[in-house]
């Protein structure tokens, strides 16, 4: 999947839970709409199915028969001779299959869980990068508070910004993908403002409003260092985001009403 269709995908699913059926989403991109019908279905199933709920008893049960097994292990095996060392040795359970399985779940997990951390100062190209955006979608996907929407669309923007800043530093050019995402995460905390209330709302436009400032400033101080070629666009996303700070300062001054963004509209660089 390129990274237009994703961007696309993001903007589709936040619509989605906003209560605009699907037909409707469809109908802004026509020339994605076969593959974002696919998506968007199971999106909603994903949503639709029902989660799993543990006992208490069942989870107490395990967390006893996990007890003894290991209590089992520490014992002493008096043998004859002592066999060779195996490498399945290490993680043997003397208990049944389950045992083996959870010792399974839990190196995955912690090895999941560490290449999750490890991703947090990844860059475009790095191998744990993907890592990194496919957790930010998960966190995304699984908050449910068009207030916790808001707050790590604004995080995710600002991470974008520091990711250009960093990338440009190391590799000497600008990522027009990266500088793109920092745009659409940007735009994207719009889809939960108006779900907010009022004061609520405010509050965000006027962060809002200092984050788009705060891109600008850095925007135009990586002009001397951005290669000619792709000067052009570095000035579009600073005026992009020159029109939304403008825009956000209508807002916060009651000259437009919350849900009017104008300008501030997903655009192209």
């Amino acid at each position: 999947m390129d990274g237009q269709i994703e961007r696309i995908l993001d903007i589709c699913l936040e619509k989605m839970e906003q209560g605009i059926p699907v037909d409707e989403v469809l109908m802004e991109y026509p020339q994605y709409r076969e593959e974002l019908k696919e998506l968007l279905t199971i999106a909603k199933d994903i949503e639709n199915a029902p989660l799993p709920r543990l006992r208490d008893e069942a989870v107490t049960s395990c967390l006893v028969k996990v007890h003894d097994a290991l209590q089992l292990q520490k014992k002493p095996v008096w043998r004859a001779r002592l066999p060779r060392l195996q490498w399945s040795r290490l993680f043997y359970f003397p208990s049944p299959a389950w045992a083996k399985a959870l010792a399974f779940v839990l190196i995955i997990s912690l090895f999941f869980w560490g290449a999750v951390n490890l991703s947090a100062d990844s860059l475009p190209g790095d191998p744990l990068y993907p890592i990194k955006l496919a957790t930010e979608k998960v966190r995304c996907f699984l908050t449910i508070e068009p207030e916790g929407k808001a707050k790590l669309r604004l995080a995710y923007s600002e991470e974008r910004t520091q990711e250009l800043v960093r990338y440009l530093d190391e590799k000497g050019e600008l990522n027009i993908r990266v500088l793109q995402a920092m745009l659409d995460e940007a735009a994207l905390v719009m889809d939960n403002i108006p779900r907010l209330p009022k004061d609520k709302g405010i509050v965000y436009c006027l962060k809002l409003e200092q984050l788009c400032t705060f891109q600008k400033e850095v925007l135009e101080g990586l002009k001397s260092m951005v290669p000619l070629t792709q000067r052009q666009e570095l000035d579009n996303a600073i005026q992009i985001c020159q029109h939304r700070h403008e825009w956000m300062g209508k807002v916060i001054r009651n000259e437009v009403p919350i849900g009017e963004w104008g300008p501030f509209v997903p655009k192209e660089i």
